[in-house]
């Protein structure tokens, strides 16, 4: 299950899912996974926050009218995506945002750019080189589509993580014309995991903001495979 409570500024976005992944062995080295989540998107505005004149008028039809309840949209969210890895190399595709809706607050034909939730589509690759007995280097990509988020609806993204006997691991990131980011991390015994990571933008954003930080705590319940995929350790 996974939750998201995402608050910028006036907007307020809630994501609930329950997701769920079967694994399948092809031979020996080689696993083909399957997964989905399925939940719903609450999107909303306060009005408060867009009141600039010390009054505000309650019929402003860029928010909607404070008699309805047009202030929050509630919307089905649907995922999936296709995993194959080994211990040497992993190869992704999946979508988010599967059904695409609008999330306009208003009913107003004034208003031509209505806001919406459209897909999101990733396609990911890395393979995983030995540098020594106790050192691997990995090397991956990952191309994102998602229509109207840049000129070419593209971006690439170029990541290296260095990786010492699968317990502990450094890397850095670039994304095309956006950013970048480091990270580290460590896992005990396979078992348990925790890594940190910090992103910084280049474009006009970074005028108001200085990074985003985040930080992962994993836990792995009853793991009987010992073939681990690259990506996740």
């Amino acid at each position: 299950m996974t939750i998201v409570n995402d608050h910028t500024g006036s907007f307020n976005r809630f994501t609930l899912n329950a997701t769920y992944a079967y694994h399948l062995g092809l031979n020996a080295t080689t696993n083909l996974a399957g997964g989905f989540s399925a939940g719903f998107t609450n999107v909303s505005v306060d009005r408060t926050k867009h009141d600039f004149t010390g009054g505000g008028d309650p019929f402003d039809p860029a928010t909607g009218s404070s008699l309805t309840s047009e202030l929050n949209k509630l919307r089905p969210d649907l995922g999936f995506g296709l995993w194959l890895y080994s211990r040497n190399y992993f190869l992704g595709f999946s979508a988010q945002q599967i059904i695409p809706q609008k999330i306009s607050f208003v009913d107003d034909a004034a208003i031509l750019n209505k806001g919406r939730l459209i897909p999101h589509l990733f396609l990911t690759a890395g393979y995983r080189f030995s540098a020594g007995d106790n050192f691997n280097v990995i090397p991956s990509v990952m191309l994102k589509y998602v229509k109207g988020s840049s000129n070419n609806n593209f971006q690439p993204e170029i990541n290296t993580k260095i990786q010492y006997q699968d317990h502990l691991w450094v890397g850095g990131t670039y994304r095309y014309q956006d950013g970048y980011a480091a990270f580290a991390g460590l896992s005990v015994k396979n078992l348990f995991n925790a890594s940190y990571a910090y992103d910084f933008t280049t474009t006009a954003l970074n005028t108001v903001s200085r990074g985003t930080h985040e930080i992962l705590i994993g836990f792995m319940i009853g793991n009987k495979y010992s073939e681990k995929c690259p990506r996740c350790y």
